[in-house]
């Protein structure tokens, strides 16, 4: 399970919300939100940009703290981003960041008329902001930054994932159940992946298989042993040892992987071909080469069927 995946229904809320009308009658916060993606669907950069800065313009006007203030930055910074313009894309992404915890602090003391329901979608869209301005610094290759972030939102998914010490009436119980339904503890693994990522691209190994292996538990706990959430988890881990020439304790791991992701039907998608192309590494440097081939191929052949278009 991805967090994007989860974040749908936010966007979709937030963009649902009527607000005030300052350009005309037609011109709202969600109709230049959909204007910008669709000029950045047909690649026409400049209108969709146009769009957006029209987006956050109208948003400010809007009595408070808005969380579509931020919404419409990271948008803003993801097209910038998408197109090299990096410092632009990061100072945005920042912005984002402060209109966030400014949303954030101003929703909190106001209430809200169910406080379960509101503090979900608050959680959730402070973590699409995270989630996707840590994405952006990663791919500047800004990894104190995008750590730092990445931190903060496991921060905010473990307290989100934790169980009510003493329930007391319906709404501990209306929290707990949200938590079973929308994967509050997996979507702390998904961010544990992310964290790990950021230290493997930069050569801090040791520290991937750290969080790694947190992911690792967690997924375990969520689905048992046999699932191809867990197989991600197992595939990252073993990456992550081989990378360190822990062949003996990689190995077994990838293995397991493979053998998740067989018998559930899950080998023949992408991240499997992954999987395979990852253990053929590990088969190579320490001589294996003939195994290593035969993993090579497979993995070939599952993305040539990948590239083969749907009928």
């Amino acid at each position: 399970m991805k967090l994007h995946k989860c974040l749908v229904s936010v966007a979709l809320l937030l963009t649902c919300v009527p607000c005030a009308r300052a350009y005309g009658q037609q011109d709202t916060w969600e109709s230049w939100i959909k204007k910008g993606d669709d000029a950045l669907a047909r690649q026409q950069f400049a209108d969709a940009e146009q769009a957006y800065r029209e987006s956050v313009s109208l948003a400010s006007k809007i009595k408070g703290n808005d969380i579509r203030i931020a919404l419409s930055l990271i948008k803003l910074a993801e097209l910038f981003s998408s197109q090299s313009r990096t410092a632009e894309a990061e100072a945005v992404a920042d912005q984002a960041i402060k209109a966030t915890d400014k949303a954030m602090t101003s929703a909190k003391s106001n209430g809200g008329s169910n406080p379960v329901i509101d503090d979900y979608y608050r959680i959730e869209t402070q973590a699409l902001i995270l989630d996707k301005s840590a994405a952006i610094f990663l791919a500047n290759r800004q990894f104190s930054k995008a750590e730092q972030l990445y931190k903060r939102l496991i921060q905010i998914r473990e307290s989100d994932s934790r169980a009510p010490e003493h329930p007391r009436g319906n709404e501990d119980f209306t929290k707990f159940l949200g938590q079973a339904l929308t994967g509050a503890k997996s979507k702390v693994a998904d961010v544990y992946d992310e964290l790990g990522r950021v230290y493997f691209v930069q050569g801090r190994f040791g520290e991937a298989a750290d969080v790694y292996s947190k992911s690792l538990g967690i997924l375990e706990s969520e689905f048992g042993g046999n699932q191809p959430p867990v197989a991600r988890g197992l595939s990252n881990l073993a990456t992550a040892y081989a990378a360190q020439s822990l062949y003996d304790r990689a190995q077994p791991l990838f293995l397991r992987a493979i053998e998740i992701l067989e018998r559930s039907n899950a080998l023949e998608k992408a991240e499997g071909a992954t999987t395979l192309e990852n253990y053929a590494l590990l088969l190579r440097k320490t001589g294996r080469n003939d195994e290593a081939a035969v993993m090579i191929k497979r993995a070939k052949d599952i993305r040539a069927r990948l590239d083969q278009p749907q009928r």
